[in-house]
C-alpha cells in the first residue's frame, strides 16, 4: 500500500469539520446568553452605586472601542459607514442603545434583576406584533394564544413584585414597567435592523450602532459629572463594571454573531430561553433576591408563551 494511500484524508472528514464547528458554534450561542443573562445582575450592582444615566455613555463608548479592537484583529473590519447607512444607523443608535439601555437602567435601579430578565424575555413577542403589523408576517391563533399567556406571566410578575393586588405600588412598578418598555424598544430596534444590518457585517455595523448611541449619550454623562460617579464604586462594581463592558458590550456580540453565521438563527434563537433563567439564579445567589413562587410562575407563562409564538412563526 502506497503512502498516498494511507495519508489521504478520510471521507468522513469534512463532515467531522462541520460537526465541530457547529459544536463550538453552540458552545459561543449558550456561553452568550449566560453572559447576558448575567448582565441583569452586574447592571444592578452597578446602579445601586452610581447614577444609572452615567452608566450607559461609560458601557457604550468602551464596548464599542473593545468590539472595534477586536474585529481590526480578526481582520474583520470593513471601515465605516456613509451616507444614508449611516443615518440610518444613527437611527438604531438612538433606539438601541441611548433610549434602549437608558431605559433598562433606570429600571433596574427601581426593581429587581430577575423581573427586568422576565421582562426582556417578552421581545420575541413583540417582534412577533410589529413583524405581523409591519412586515406582513403571520400572527394567528397560536401566536395570540401565546401572547396572551406572556401579558398574563408579566402580570403576575408586577404582582408578585408589588406584594399584591395593589401593583401600583412604587417605585418597583415603576421599574416593572420600565423593563417591560425596554422590551419593547429592543423589539422596535430588531425589526428596524432587519433592513439595515444585511448591508455589512452585523457585527462591524453594531459596533458603529454602539458608538453612535453613546455620542448621544455623552452629554448625559457630562452634566452629571459622570467622573464623579465612578469614584464612587467601590470593588464590587468595579468588577461588574468589567464584567459589563469587556464580556456583554464586546465579546458576547462577537460569540453571537459568530454562533449565527454557522448555525440558523431559529437553532440559535433557542438559546435565549435560558436568558431569564441566568437571571433568576444569579439574583438569588448574588443579590439575595427572593424566589417567589408567583413569580417563577409568572415567568413559566412568558417562557410558554414565547414558545407558542416563535414555535408557531417557524411553522
Amino acid at each position: 500500500m502506497s503512502n498516498a494511500a494511507v495519508n489521504a484524508p478520510s471521507p468522513s472528514a469534512p463532515t467531522q469539520e462541520l460537526s465541530r464547528q457547529r459544536a463550538l458554534a453552540r458552545l459561543k450561542a449558550l456561553v452568550t446568553v449566560i453572559i447576558w443573562g448575567a448582565s441583569f445582575v452586574t447592571t444592578k450592582i452597578i446602579v445601586e452605586q452610581m447614577d444609572p444615566l452615567v452608566l450607559v455613555p461609560v458601557r457604550t463608548s468602551a464596548g464599542a472601542l473593545l468590539l472595534f479592537l477586536l474585529l481590526r484583529r480578526r481582520g474583520e473590519w470593513t471601515g465605516f459607514a456613509r451616507g444614508r447607512l449611516l443615518g440610518a444607523l444613527a437611527v438604531l443608535g438612538f433606539v438601541g442603545v441611548a433610549l434602549h439601555l437608558t431605559i433598562q437602567a433606570v429600571g433596574l435601579s427601581l426593581t429587581s434583576a430577575s423581573n427586568t430578565g422576565w421582562m426582556v424575555s417578552l421581545t420575541p413577542i413583540f417582534i412577533a406584533l410589529l413583524a405581523w403589523r409591519f412586515l406582513g408576517e403571520r400572527f394567528g391563533p397560536l401566536q395570540t394564544a401565546g401572547f396572551a399567556s406572556a401579558m398574563s406571566g408579566a402580570l403576575l410578575i408586577v404582582i408578585a413584585q408589588a406584594g399584591g393586588l395593589n401593583i401600583f405600588s412604587l417605585p418597583s412598578t415603576l421599574g416593572d414597567g420600565l423593563a417591560f418598555s425596554s422590551a419593547i424598544t429592543w423589539a422596535v430596534f430588531s425589526v428596524l435592523s432587519k433592513r439595515v444590518i444585511g448591508q455589512g457585517r452585523p457585527a462591524v455595523l453594531m459596533v458603529q450602532v454602539m458608538a453612535l448611541g453613546c455620542l448621544m449619550t455623552l452629554p448625559l454623562f457630562v452634566a452629571r459629572e459622570g467622573w464623579n460617579e465612578l469614584a464612587l464604586l467601590d470593588a464590587r462594581g468595579w468588577l461588574a463594571l468589567a464584567f459589563t463592558v469587556l464580556l456583554v458590550s464586546s465579546l458576547a456580540y462577537l460569540f453571537w454573531y459568530d454562533a449565527l453565521s454557522t448555525l440558523n438563527a431559529s437553532q440559535v434563537g433557542v438559546f435565549l430561553y435560558i436568558e431569564p433563567l441566568v437571571t433568576v439564579l444569579l439574583a438569588a445567589l448574588l443579590l439575595a433576591e427572593p424566589l417567589r413562587p408567583l413569580a417563577l410562575l409568572g415567568g413559566a407563562a412568558i417562557l410558554g408563551g414565547v414558545w407558542l409564538v416563535t414555535q408557531s412563526g417557524q411553522r
